[in-house]
Formats: C-alpha cells, structure tokens, sequence
C-alpha cells in the first residue's frame, strides 16, 4: 500500500497492551473460530537446521483468521546456543499481513506471545475437559510451565500445586516465582507420587521417555500433554476414556501420538475430537465427572497470530511510538 508503513512492535510494548487474561480469552475465541471453520491453519513446517551442522530448528506456522481479517505466519525455533549468549532458547517472531492485498501491516517480536499462547491452552483446555482443578501437578518447572501456572491460576481456583522437575532447583524454587498466591506450591522429587490423587496432570517438558503412567491416573483425572514428544504411556491413550486433540493433523505427526499413529495402533477416527470443536460447542467435552481424560496440546500458530493482531491494534490505538519501515 502506497504510503503506508510496516510496524516492528517490540516484546515489551506487547507486554504494555495485552494481560494474560487477554491471552487466555484470545485463545478461547480462536480455538471456537476454529471449531467454526472460520481459520485457515495447514499443519506446522519443521525444518531442522542441525542435519547441516547449525544446532538449531525452526517452525513456520501460517494462518488466516476470518473474524479477524488478519493473516500471517509465525516462526518459531530453537537455538541450543541461546543459553550460553544469555539468550533464551526459543525465539518467536510473528509476521502480520492484509489478506487481500499481501501488506506487511507488522512484525512483532512473538517471544511473550509464544509463552502466554503455550499457558492459555492449559487453562481453556481445563475450563472444558476437567472435573475440578483442587489439585494440579506440572511435570516440567521451566518458563513454559512458569506461563501455564500464570493462566491457569488466573481462572481457575486452585487448592494445591504439584511441581517435578529432573532438577532439584527448579522443582523447589518455582514456588519463589508466585509469591502471594492462595494456594500451595510444593516440589515432589517422585513423579509418581505427584500424579497420584491429582485432578490434572500436565506435562511441559522437553523429554522423550515414558514420565506418567497410567496406573498413577485417578478417575476423573484429566491428562494434558504439551511436549513436543512422547511424555506418557501408550496405556493412557488405550484405557482413557476419551482422548482429544487440539488439531489432528498435527497430532498424529508429532508429540505424543506420533509413535502409536505410524505402527497403525491410533487413527483419526480414535479421537473423541478437536478441542476447538468442543469450545464451539460442536462435539462434547467431559460429560461425566469420574471420566479420565487425555487431550494433546501441540500448539497451534493461528493462536499466536490472534494475540499478535490485537497487540497491534492496541498499539496502534494507544498512538505509541513504534519503529516504522518503508517496504514499497
């Protein structure tokens, strides 16, 4: 568009203009746009940098949300350096365009939106598909599971929270990052011991091994796993009484149903269905509080792309400074 400028929106002035509840609320909506058929989301492009020797990956995930009038692309990596730079591993970036005419209305650094996106779907997920959240374990004591704590707790009364973690400091330091709050953080070393008797699991990690079986599941539990890989046992999936995905395509390509889906032993037709179906009241969610209950997170970069668009209608509302650039 002749005249017109592409904004780049920093972490911090999203951080200025959009909450947590915000993120919580966004992902709700767009998971139920979703269920509508309303947006346009191809499955996640990974491309793996360390076969050429560079260790590092990334993903491209585009979307177009029609409420929204709003398209673009998130791309999103991990770069194993990062940590010795004092840099964070994962770094986003999310690419705002007009769906009619291909402009760049921004580019928004997406670190803050990536982690606020990862812990709302834990929250609306539970909203749905748990029985009672008195109890929450977290495997998993990283920044993913700092941000899923933040938007679970901002909706959900909680009573008593569960923290494992490989690493000692991180299991009995996480409670030092919410101060204040009215329910109790407590580390367990034993995993198995922090499962049991817990209304929701779920698992944040990088791991690919076996670190909840079923056995350790009471009724009613709710199982939500959100790694990139296998984090439970195959038994979950075969003896639960529902299983739920929150976008199938991907689901059965990677995280934990990846395995199960290329011997032949789970299948499309396996699933109860999309969680956005059930946000958009199209399918059913819990409908008996003893059942127990799995869905697979994998994440989805429409979510990130909705957080974007109203990060910078805010900017843009509030008439802030930003840096602008000329790209005709």
């Amino acid at each position: 568009m002749k005249g017109k400028k592409t904004l780049v929106i920093t972490n911090s002035q999203v951080q200025r203009h959009v909450t947590i509840k915000d993120a919580i609320e966004t992902v709700e909506s767009t998971w139920r746009w979703h269920g509508e058929g309303q947006v346009v989301m191809p499955s996640k492009i990974t491309t793996d940098m360390s076969v050429l020797g560079v260790p590092g990956w990334f993903n491209s995930m585009p979307s177009f949300i029609c409420p929204l009038n709003m398209a673009g692309i998130k791309l999103v990596g991990g770069y194993s350096e990062n940590p010795k730079k004092g840099l964070p591993y994962i770094r986003s970036n999310v690419m705002l365009t007009d769906p009619h005419s291909g402009f760049l209305y921004a580019l928004i650094n997406g670190d803050w939106i990536s982690d606020a996106r990862t812990g709302a779907q834990p929250a609306v997920a539970m909203k749905y598909l748990a029985s009672k959240s008195d109890v929450v374990t977290i495997i998993g004591a990283g920044r993913q599971a700092y941000y899923a704590l933040s938007c679970i707790s901002e909706i959900h009364p909680l009573k008593e929270v569960r923290v494992c973690d490989i690493h000692q400091k991180a299991r009995e330091e996480f409670s030092s990052r919410f101060p204040g709050v009215s329910f109790k953080i407590i580390p367990y070393e034993s995993t198995r011991e922090a499962c049991k008797g817990a209304d929701v699991i779920i698992t944040l990690t990088t791991a690919n091994a076996v670190l909840v079986e079923e056995s350790w599941c009471d009724e009613g539990c709710l199982v939500l796993t959100m790694g990139s890989f296998q984090e439970v046992s195959d038994d979950i999936a075969r003896k639960f009484n529902k299983i739920y995905l929150d976008h199938i395509d991907q689901g059965l390509h990677r995280g934990q149903f990846k395995e199960m889906a290329a011997r032949g032993e789970i299948r499309r037709e396996d699933f109860d269905a999309e969680l956005p179906e059930v946000v958009a009241n199209l399918k059913t969610g819990r409908d008996n509080p003893g059942q127990r209950i799995m869905a697979q997170l994998v994440g989805m970069g429409s979510l990130d792309l909705a957080i974007a668009a109203l990060a910078y209608k805010r900017v843009v509302q509030s008439g802030e400074s930003c840096v602008t650039v000329d790209l005709s």
